[in-house]
């Protein structure tokens, strides 16, 4: 991970802001400024799971496209009931130029921590607060614990919107939660991972259905280095090597997270969960691999 902590930063005048940025480089934090309420809380809806708290000034506007002059202090209130709906594990603080607003104590009993931009002293004291609210939030935990495993999402190999489904996986396992319905996460999250791989060109675009979806069967044999004969007659084979190793895990994972579906949800399958919980891990961090030696 390039920085330890990435913080979603509502702030109208972030561009000028430059001391801002290089205080959270020295606290490796990672801030990813927008300028209104909707821009900041419309990425955070998207990808919620990227971010380990929210930076928000006092006031500022309620669309990226809004002109000097409109900027308010009721957008920030929106948007923390926006991010308190979205998680409320998820820490928020506030940075502010408003002397005005911040000797409010209507504003400072809505939010307990408001610091002052310009003052070292609290600039300081937020970013403290921002490394302590992130280092203990469970999910932050999980990505940097299995930092590894998140390098698919982190560099494109699959979408970052399917990685509150590794999340949900590490939570079951951390959580030892061995029912069944949790081999439906690992599922999906391996589909999503083959849609990835088409995407990136790896596997063949035909291999999707009319759904959209791909056939796992068939990317299966294109992973253990077979031709795979589609009913069109057109015949496709992966032009680099596998590792055998890997063809097995495939293989493996394809037909293990699909054998349960009799079973109820609430079955628990401790052996086969671990056993197919951490060959997914191990997949994961292949296929970001094989991303970046062939598909860069």
């Amino acid at each position: 991970m390039s920085k330890k902590y990435n913080v979603l930063w509502i702030d109208d005048q972030h561009e000028s802001l430059d001391a801002v940025h290089k205080t959270a480089t020295d606290f490796d934090i990672k801030l990813w400024p927008y300028k209104s309420m909707n821009g900041g809380c419309g990425e955070l809806e998207a990808n919620l799971s990227k971010y380990d708290a929210v930076l928000l000034d006092a006031k500022f506007f309620e669309n990226e496209t809004d002109v000097p002059g409109t900027e308010d202090t009721r957008w920030v209130h929106q948007a923390k009931e926006r991010i308190r709906d979205l998680d409320s594990t998820l820490g928020y603080f506030v940075l502010t130029g408003q002397a005005k607003t911040y000797a409010s104590e209507e504003f400072n009993n809505a939010f307990p921590n408001v610091l002052s931009k310009g003052v070292d002293e609290d600039e300081d004291t937020l970013f403290k607060l921002l490394v302590d609210a992130c280092a203990n939030r469970e999910t932050t935990k999980l990505k940097h614990k299995y930092n590894e495993c998140f390098e698919v999402f982190e560099i494109g190999t699959i979408d970052l919107r399917y990685q509150p489904l590794l999340i949900d996986v590490l939570s079951s396992l951390e959580n030892q939660d061995f029912r069944k319905k949790n081999f439906s996460v690992m599922r999906d999250l391996f589909e999503a991972s083959l849609l990835g791989l088409v995407n990136i060109g790896c596997i063949p675009a035909v291999f999707l259905n009319q759904h959209n979806l791909p056939n796992h069967e068939w990317c299966a044999i294109y992973f253990e280095e077979r031709n795979t004969i589609l009913p069109d007659t057109s015949i496709h084979k992966i032009k680099h090597q596998v590792p055998k190793a890997n063809r097995a895990m495939v293989r493996k994972l394809k037909e293990s997270l699909s054998e349960h579906q009799h079973l109820g949800d609430n079955e628990i399958l401790k052996y086969e969960y671990l056993s197919n919980s951490n060959l997914l891990l191990e997949y994961l961090i292949w296929i970001a691999d094989l991303h970046k030696t062939y598909y860069p």
